[in-house]
């Protein structure tokens, strides 16, 4: 998701509070009385707990941010993380056909996975990329992936790759839906509902 927020940005805003946050310091210790403490110190001890507080914020206190504002996640983009049921519908030259998978997502505000699980194969994440189409805003995700066949399931191919574009719907069909590309010339569509 950081990629949503234009870094300059996002180093502004965190640098305006930084400052506020400094200077809220170095008035506190004058304020005191403390004449003889040094601010540079405590401007390095608040620098040093903003910093963690960041921390907490970009890898786990931003879904408690987004259930408490339920805003940003149509502002920014929508807290995907958790279980998915998956319909693979797929074609190629040897026919085609349908598969139910499982699918993970981990999401956090500076990185994003997709973990696909199937009867006959395993795929992983090379890049998730989130957007907002910029005509509707709707989320979109940008999804390259490597699929790894399970013992005994077509292992004379070996792994492909996959890209696919995933977009977001809400309402009562509410999940992702896209249409994918792999490097063993085949192609389908992705379903994938809160399971």
């Amino acid at each position: 998701m950081f990629n949503l927020i234009s870094p300059l940005k996002m180093m502004s805003v965190v640098l305006v509070l930084f400052g506020f946050g400094a200077i809220a310091a170095i008035y506190t210790l004058e304020k005191a009385q403390f004449s003889d403490a040094n601010p540079y110190r405590a401007v390095m001890i608040l620098a040093s707990i903003y910093d963690l507080i960041l921390l907490g914020l970009a890898h786990v206190g931003w879904r408690w941010l987004w259930r408490k504002i339920p805003l940003l996640g149509s502002v920014l983009f929508p807290d995907l993380n958790g279980r998915w049921r998956m319909t693979i519908h797929w074609s190629g030259v040897d026919g085609g056909g349908e598969v139910e998978a499982s699918a993970v997502i981990k999401q956090s505000f500076v990185s994003f996975s997709i973990e696909v699980q199937s009867d006959g194969s395993d795929s992983e994440t090379l890049v998730v990329q989130p957007k907002k189409d910029p005509e509707s805003g709707r989320p979109i995700l940008y999804y390259v992936y490597r699929v790894v066949p399970k013992g005994g399931h077509d292992l004379s191919a070996g792994s492909y790759e996959g890209a696919a574009i995933l977009k977001f719907f809400e309402g009562h069909s509410h999940g992702l839906r896209g249409n994918y590309f792999t490097s063993r010339n085949t192609q389908g569509r992705f379903e994938l509902q809160r399971a």
